[in-house]
């Protein structure tokens, strides 16, 4: 049942299993899995512990119990049940280290994560999702050289999905007279990041054709780079050469000193005056825009959004006038703010991308959560105030509160887990301290 994914009728059948042998520690322990697939992480952790209770000595309850912890931000519990698994292991285990890795990494303490990744595959060199974490946590300690050729790991670990790539993986060559397709992967904020290499890759070479989400067509278009714009639903021609986006910078980025200037995204000039009439409301007001969410579907928002009303509480100052650059469901926000909330909403003349760049082209500042929002602004180099969580994307480092990738940006940063209010309000410090009242 596990196996076919039918988990809950597996924790059926383990239910009734520990009813008539309830002293079994491996019945209890693979209750807790298929709690944990569930994403019932609570009801996975006394499993687990029940568990230990018959068996002190098992060294994968102990693992599954670190795992469980992790999800529940137990981290450094999550970490001493790891390395109690390894303690107890009867040998050197893979898995256990690459477990330890993942908890250590997400408690923030990537040096020591690289070591367990690092033995992790010592052991087993054949384990790609520890060479991914691994990259990973390289990133966060801006390690480049080191962190993306395990970036590639991607490329064989399911995370890009399947699709028949034209032609021969492209490394970096010149490619005078042959065909490179780039091949979009992830999301919006991911091709605005890699487009900045758009115009080193065609100057290697021949016809440059890139895939590309359809909302970001106008807007990549306009930089004049790009040969051909394949939208990602459409089946990519024959090519001598392909290459994923994300992989330009492992090409083009050994080090934070070798990064492309920017700006390198600009607003379509036919764009902007529909917006006029909204901005002019600002009259001398100073004109902000906000964004307090970015894809729903992304499995991690939950950690990098927030709710409108903290936007509302922090930054509907006088002197100040707030535009909402917010599209998607999380829009009906401004529907339930106090007396309607102080906020110019744009969405409704936002199409794409490049109505988005237009409309961040008449503001003077946008303060926002992580999204694709803030790499469009910080390519078109208009400041943008970034408000972080703990858990941070690997691209704004670690305790700084600039972006060598966009110099542009300002990172604003918790002192702890769930630490949102210290982040407004020192957000909210500065916005004060601009405000033309």
């Amino acid at each position: 049942m596990h196996g076919a994914g039918k988990f809950a009728e597996a924790e059926a059948v383990l239910r009734e299993a520990i009813a008539k042998d309830p002293g079994n520690s491996d019945l209890r322990n693979a209750r807790g899995v298929m709690f944990a697939a569930l994403g019932r992480h609570l009801d996975a952790l006394w499993c687990y512990r029940d568990a230990i209770a018959c068996d002190p000595l098992g060294a994968g309850i102990w693992t599954n119990l670190g795992n469980t912890l992790t999800n529940l931000k137990y981290l450094k519990s999550a970490v001493a049940a790891h390395r109690r698994a390894i303690a107890l292991a009867k040998s050197d285990d893979a898995l256990l280290w690459q477990n330890l890795g993942s908890a250590l990494a997400e408690a923030g303490l990537h040096g020591e994560a690289v070591t367990a990744f690092s033995r992790a595959l010592s052991i087993d060199p054949a384990r790609h999702m520890a060479r991914w974490d691994r990259g990973r946590s390289y990133l966060y300690l801006g390690n480049y050289a080191q962190a993306w050729p395990d970036y590639e790991a991607r490329r064989v670990t399911g995370q890009l999905p399947p699709k028949t790539l034209p032609g021969e993986s492209w490394a970096g060559q010149p490619y005078a007279g042959k065909r490179l397709v780039l091949v979009v992967e992830q999301g919006f904020g991911d091709t605005l990041w890699a487009a900045r290499y758009l115009a080193r890759v065609k100057a290697l070479g021949g016809e440059l054709v890139m895939e590309c989400q359809a909302e970001l067509i106008p807007l990549i278009d306009g930089m004049g780079v790009a040969d051909r714009l394949i939208p990602r639903d459409q089946p990519l021609p024959e090519a001598d050469y392909h290459c994923y986006l994300c992989s330009l910078p492992g090409l083009f980025t050994p080090d934070l000193s070798v990064l492309p200037p920017t700006p390198y995204l600009q607003a379509p000039a036919g764009r902007r005056a529909k917006f006029a009439p909204l901005l002019a409301r600002a009259g001398g007001r100073l004109k902000v825009g906000i964004v307090w969410s970015g894809s729903v579907t992304f499995k991690k928002n939950k950690e990098r959004a927030q709710p409108l009303l903290r936007f509302f509480l922090g930054f509907a100052l006088p002197g100040v006038q707030l535009y909402s650059l917010q599209k998607g469901p999380r829009e009906q926000e401004l529907r339930a703010l106090p007396r309607g909330g102080p906020i110019i909403d744009l969405s409704p003349l936002i199409d794409d991308f490049a109505d988005t760049a237009a409309a961040i082209d008449g503001l003077d500042l946008i303060v926002m959560t992580d999204s694709a929002v803030a790499h469009l602004a910080g390519a078109m180099g208009k400041p943008v105030w970034l408000l972080l969580g703990l858990w941070a994307h690997w691209l704004w480092l670690m305790e700084r509160t600039d972006s060598p990738w966009y110099p542009s940006m300002r990172l604003f940063r918790p002192r702890g887990e769930a630490d949102w209010d210290y982040v407004f309000d020192a957000a909210s410090t500065e916005l004060m301290a601009m405000t033309r009242v």
